[in-house]
């Protein structure tokens, strides 16, 4: 099912607000996907009334989070007015909702635990459980020292950017993106996490026809492409002016530690911002750019 995590934690009080909550599964009329949409839309009515925060929605059913993305004329749609209404409103908060899909091999502690304790609690001649009472203070400071320990990626998630900085998800990716306009930092996610307009990954995508760069020396990945791509060896003066020793080093450009940084890493913002000018010199990124080669080239499918 879908799981809701909010910053401070102000579970209590949707607790004494929040009505009683019938599980919309009925066997036979129901199924993962309509019990998930409506488990959120119930979550996100139990919120109480908070003020900039950042919500994320976890989910490990994939077609309703793209029926959340894309409604249409999917089932369920009384489920997704509800969760459009709740998320208007928590935005005209100032509130931040994000959904994220974890697929099944990238499943987190929080989910397994749930799914445990649903199959238990359905199996015949249970009786529930009642929990011992514990003070909020210990509750709270539990929770967030589980949660300090288990951040981190999930497996499987994010390959690429796991490469380039070992240090994810942390603070430093505030000084890397803050300071840049939206045109670089377009231009940085694209490089940090792999999905960029490169033949790389538009093939991959099947976006493109091929992988090959078009120097026609190799497959144009972004490491080919910062580093060795004959095309662009021009553009390279700055980014290589800014070490001698951690040249084609991924990370060091990129803003990432690497497994041989100490504990006292911080980001080389000068290699960052060198680097960011140079794909925008070269164009191979600009979202202007690929829309007019759009525009004349076929989507291929294989």
């Amino acid at each position: 099912m879908g799981e809701l995590s909010e910053s401070l934690y102000p579970w209590q009080e949707a607790a004494r607000s929040a009505k009683p909550f019938r599980s919309p599964w009925v066997r036979g009329k129901n199924n993962p996907y309509t019990a998930e949409l409506a488990a959120i839309a119930h979550g996100l009515g139990c919120l109480p009334e908070i003020r900039y925060r950042v919500i994320v929605i976890l989910m490990s059913n994939r077609s309703a989070a793209q029926a959340i993305g894309n409604p249409r004329q999917q089932s369920g749609q009384g489920h997704i007015r509800e969760i459009y209404d709740a998320v208007q409103k928590l935005r005209g908060n100032g509130n931040k909702v994000n959904i994220i899909w974890l697929s099944s091999n990238s499943e987190l502690n929080i989910q397994k635990t749930a799914k445990m304790s649903a199959r238990h609690a359905t199996e015949p001649y249970i009786t529930p459980q009642k929990g011992v009472a514990k003070a909020k203070t210990i509750i709270l400071s539990r929770t967030r020292a589980d949660l300090r320990s288990e951040r981190k990626l999930p497996e499987g998630v994010g390959r690429h950017s796991r490469k380039v900085d070992s240090a994810l998800p942390g603070k430093h990716t505030l000084l890397l993106y803050d300071q840049l306009s939206w045109k670089e930092a377009s231009v940085l996610v694209q490089l940090r996490t792999g999905m960029t307009r490169l033949n790389g990954y538009l093939y991959q995508i099947r976006a493109a026809p091929t992988d090959e760069c078009p120097c026609r020396r190799a497959k144009e990945t972004v490491e080919h492409f910062l580093f060795r791509c004959v095309k662009w060896t021009a553009h390279r003066t700055e980014m290589l002016q800014c070490t001698k020793i951690l040249r084609g080093n991924l990370s060091f450009y990129l803003g990432g530690k690497s497994p041989s940084d100490d504990a006292k890493w911080t980001p080389n913002m000068q290699a960052v911002h060198a680097t960011i000018r140079f794909a925008m010199a070269t164009g191979r990124l600009d979202t202007q750019y690929w829309s007019q080669i759009a525009r004349i080239s076929p989507t291929y499918s294989y």
